[in-house]
């Protein structure tokens, strides 16, 4: 064989190698980023609806336990028809009417990611049988709200009203509070606003039941799917005000639970919902009491005082200095106690 076949041979078979590895490269390429943009997908719809749900499961958890405990929920008995909204200012969806108003809110955010997700499900990918799972439980959501007389329909128009076009962000609590005044786009909202106020009153409670049992089941699905913590479990202990060297306060005077105070006593706020000192377990998935104090360090705890069968210190003190001594008065001699004058004589 000739150099000149050789030359040819060589020639052809690097442009073959290098044409391959082109080939290869580029369909990698692609197909990692076909992959990051479906995991991105994925997790801007999965990530608002798993936060949605279990904000909505904590608010209607304040209810269902403040109706167990009291038979109602007075925070949001401040309507007894929604049409009461009409005329009412910045001042009422601020303050007194913030609980009941936020709930509304809430809801229609959940309705509004709910909706995004199931309009978009063809593009979302999931692991092994999640893509179908997924579907069948926002179903299981979408019928137990409609148990609660807000129907499968009304629940899709309310969570189109959440959202703001051409934005297609969610509303805030006070663009969504102008809608709520205005009685052409306030009577949407009318059955969500109706099913509270009568849960508020102690009413309805097998239908908040299924609401929650449903939003529970989800909520689990979504931390499973997202690799995450348990979510619900993380809302409700961010309610929890664990003093020092005190047992867990929850409510209003402990400074937690946000809007959930207002227009509320110390004892109508998250504390009129979660109880004293304990969190709802209304889910299948039970949530504990926070325990003791963690803190191992001895010098950040409150040292007691010593009792009359207290053993010694275990904390060393230094000893307080007394400052310098008095001396002898003027005219003491040696020898003499302080404050004696010298023998006289006789």
């Amino acid at each position: 064989m000739d150099a000149l076949s050789v030359t040819l041979i060589s020639a052809v078979t690097s442009g073959a190698i290098s044409l391959t590895l082109a080939w290869v490269s580029g369909r990698q390429q692609r197909r990692d980023s076909e992959r990051v943009q479906r995991e991105t997908r994925t997790m801007a719809y999965l990530n608002p609806l798993r936060w949605h749900t279990a904000e909505v499961h904590h608010r209607l958890s304040l209810y269902a336990t403040s109706v167990d405990r009291d038979g109602c929920y007075p925070p949001a008995q401040v309507l007894t028809d929604p049409r009461e909204m009409e005329g009412k200012g910045a001042d009422w969806f601020a303050g007194k009417g913030v609980v009941l108003a936020s709930s509304v809110w809430m809801t229609a955010c959940l309705f509004a990611q709910m909706t995004r997700t199931r309009h978009d499900l063809p593009f979302l990918r999931l692991a092994g049988n999640d893509d179908t799972r997924l579907p069948g439980l926002l179903q299981k959501v979408h019928a137990a709200f409609a148990a609660c007389e807000i129907y499968y329909a009304t629940q899709s128009s309310i969570g189109t009203d959440a959202l703001l076009e051409p934005e297609g962000r969610l509303r805030s609590y006070r663009e969504f509070c102008d809608l709520l005044a205005e009685p052409d786009r306030r009577v949407w909202a009318d059955p969500v606003t109706w099913f509270l106020i009568a849960v508020a009153h102690g009413e309805r409670r097998p239908a908040l039941q299924r609401a929650l049992d449903a939003l529970s089941e989800l909520s689990a699905f979504l931390d499973d799917s997202l690799a995450g913590g348990a979510s619900l479990r993380a809302r409700h202990g961010a309610e929890i005000h664990r003093p020092r060297g005190g047992s867990p306060v929850t409510g209003a005077g402990a400074g937690a639970g946000g809007d959930l105070g207002a227009g509320a006593g110390a004892g109508s706020g998250p504390d009129a919902g979660v109880g004293r000192g304990r969190v709802p377990s209304l889910s299948p998935h039970p949530i504990p009491a926070p325990g003791p104090d963690p803190s191992p360090d001895p010098v950040l705890r409150p040292i007691p005082a010593p009792g009359p069968n207290s053993g010694p210190d275990p904390v060393p003190r230094p000893t307080p200095d007394p400052g310098p001594r008095p001396g002898p008065e003027p005219g003491a001699g040696p020898g003499l106690d302080a404050g004696q004058g010298p023998d006289p004589g006789p």
